[in-house]
């Protein structure tokens, strides 16, 4: 059984090709999206598979993190229920979030804290999140 895919929403290009390059060194595939909204048209296209685990910035352009997980509660109802979510932030702030998602992740953050959650949620033998 192969990885499932991981979706980084990230609109600073150097964490989000960084980030790509090591997923994928890992052997997950990796889609980038740099806002909330071209990753909402992302998951719009067919053929997108089925994601494994979203990491998610709150702060970017055009549409915000915030933004991003109403309108996939909204949109995709069943991709926000069966797909962890974790924020990727700096803010300290993030309590404020009125919509629940799995974790967050502080930046600055270490590879290795962001390969177990994916080896958790993406890995060959990961168990779907109930």
């Amino acid at each position: 059984m192969d990885n499932k895919p991981i979706l980084i929403v990230e609109d600073d290009l150097g964490i989000s090709e960084s980030l790509q390059e090591y997923f994928e060194s890992k052997g997950y595939p990796v889609f980038l999206a740099k806002h909330g909204q071209a990753a909402l048209d992302l998951l719009e296209m067919s053929s997108t598979p089925k994601l494994g685990l979203i990491f998610l910035d709150l702060m970017m352009p055009v549409m915000d993190g915030f933004t991003f997980l109403s309108e996939l509660l909204g949109k995709h109802p069943i991709i926000f229920a069966h797909t962890p979510i974790f924020i990727m932030s700096a803010r300290a702030d993030t309590q404020k979030l009125q919509i629940k998602t799995t974790g967050l992740v502080k930046k600055p953050f270490e590879l290795e804290e962001l390969a177990k959650i994916a080896a958790r949620y993406c890995g060959t033998s990961a168990r779907p999140v109930n």
